[in-house]
């Protein structure tokens, strides 16, 4: 019996001991569980480190787990029978692992975290596309214009800055800059004047950063292309699909009553989720489409740079046609009976004279009819090309639901159907007031806009 006892008093003596302390992470990263679990065992001794980097260490005059502003030192804590203490970082917790009493210190480095404070003159006056300059204190900062932010690196415990907001005594007007390029090369193409001062080629440095994402300009147009008398606005492209969409579910190319024109001018222009709106339709009426442009329509910065203009509606009977008696067909009167030829909004599409201008006269001459574009000279020379098969805004004349859109293969088409589901690239014009900010056109560094 005696011998049997031993055994026992030696398992008992042998049993490991898990003491688990359970910390809670916060912003701090040192919050202890309260209630009735924040009280140290009597076997633990709290080591509290007096002022942050110190490197001095005192007692803890109180019986519960250090509050929030510590975080736990895993090389100073220690046991003093070689009970080993381990860190587990995933669930916060340190458990103990004894052979015995043991008598343990928990060492707690007092953290100060980094912390920022911002000082702005940003008012209703000021919109946050406006140019802005950084000044910190304790830290490596710039902004960043194009993004809109503020970027800090290198704090040094706290960091004051100052972020002001100014819009220059001298602006350089987007439309002017552009229209000052014309007959210069820009990238892989020119800004050339015909009908409208336009870049081509086959990747000018036509980039824009708008809406937070790439865009491309088209050219600088007068009133004849959006009906605001005396004024020059830039026409600009979104650089990529927002997918494929009917331009009418209903099958009509009326583009005031069109499903695309609502679902552009409602959902997409307001940053809303158009999904069940009415208008949103992949293919005609029986296949609806993803509309949620909560995250991709155009958001409060940059809708206040969009002007309100006339679209001009006007059709023709045929795709044989050149760039210039395109330009001339979309604001004339031929339509379908009962077709408007002309209509407001904010946002569009391209026209076919668009397209056919897009690339360089020394590439493909300007008496190739559009319905030959597929050939590489022409097509394969264009920025515009390369989204398969895409909408434009002019409808055919010689029916009452076709529409005029490019074939992947280059060439422009009346299509099948306004209900097909083809690529839609938003197109709208900059109020003239906007102006350069940064940039330089190309893909990396595009132009970087105010207002």
């Amino acid at each position: 019996m005696k011998k049997k006892k031993l055994i026992i008093l030696s398992s008992t003596c042998l049993l490991i001991i898990f003491i688990c302390i359970l910390l809670i992470n916060d912003k701090s990263n040192a919050k202890v569980l309260e209630d009735n679990q924040n009280k140290a065992p009597g076997m633990f001794a709290i080591m509290l480190e007096t002022e942050a980097g110190s490197g001095s260490y005192e007692p803890s005059t109180s019986s519960l787990w250090p509050s929030s502003g510590y975080i736990y030192n895993e090389t100073l804590s220690r046991c003093e029978n070689g009970g080993e203490l381990t860190w587990h970082e995933d669930t916060r917790t340190v458990s103990l692992k004894t052979s015995g009493s043991d008598k343990c210190y928990l060492y707690f480095d007092k953290y100060n975290p980094p912390y920022v404070t911002i000082a702005t003159n940003n008012s209703n006056n000021y919109a946050p596309a406006t140019p802005a300059t950084l000044s910190c204190t304790n830290a490596t900062a710039e902004y960043n214009q194009k993004y809109q932010r503020i970027e800090i690196s290198q704090i040094n415990k706290y960091t004051n800055c100052s972020l002001t907001y100014q819009a220059p005594s001298s602006k350089t007007y987007l439309n002017n800059y552009i229209i000052g390029l014309s007959g210069s090369t820009q990238g892989d193409g020119q800004v050339v004047n015909e009908n409208g001062y336009r870049y081509e080629g086959k990747n000018p440095n036509n980039y824009i950063w708008f809406n937070n994402e790439l865009w491309r300009i088209i050219g600088v147009f007068d009133s004849a292309s959006h009906g605001q008398s005396g004024k020059n606005l830039v026409k600009i492209i979104r650089a990529n699909s927002i997918g494929g969409l009917a331009w009418h579910k209903s099958n009509t190319n009326d583009w005031r009553a069109s499903s695309l024109m609502n679902l552009l001018n409602g959902a997409y222009l307001n940053g809303e989720d158009g999904t069940d709106s009415g208008y949103c339709y992949g293919y005609s009426t029986t296949v609806p489409s993803n509309c949620d442009y909560t995250g991709i329509g155009i958001n409060d910065t940059y809708r206040s740079m969009i002007a309100n203009v006339t679209w001009y509606l006007g059709g023709y009977s045929s795709t044989s046609a050149t760039a210039e008696a395109f330009y001339g067909y979309e604001r004339g009167s031929t339509v379908y009976s009962g077709r408007p030829t002309e209509g407001e909004g904010k946002i569009g599409l391209m026209y076919p004279s668009d397209y056919g201008y897009s690339v360089l006269a020394s590439s493909c001459a300007r008496t190739t009819n559009l319905s030959s574009y597929s050939t590489s000279t022409c097509a394969g020379e264009s920025w515009l090309y390369g989204e398969g098969y895409e909408w434009t805004l002019a409808p055919y004349s010689s029916s009452g639901y076709d529409v005029f859109s490019l074939y992947s293969s280059g060439n422009l088409s009346s299509s099948y159907g306004a209900y097909n589901g083809y690529s839609a690239r938003p197109v709208l014009f900059l109020d003239s007031s906007v102006y350069v900010i940064d940039g330089n056109g190309t893909m990396s560094d595009p132009y970087i806009i105010g207002m």
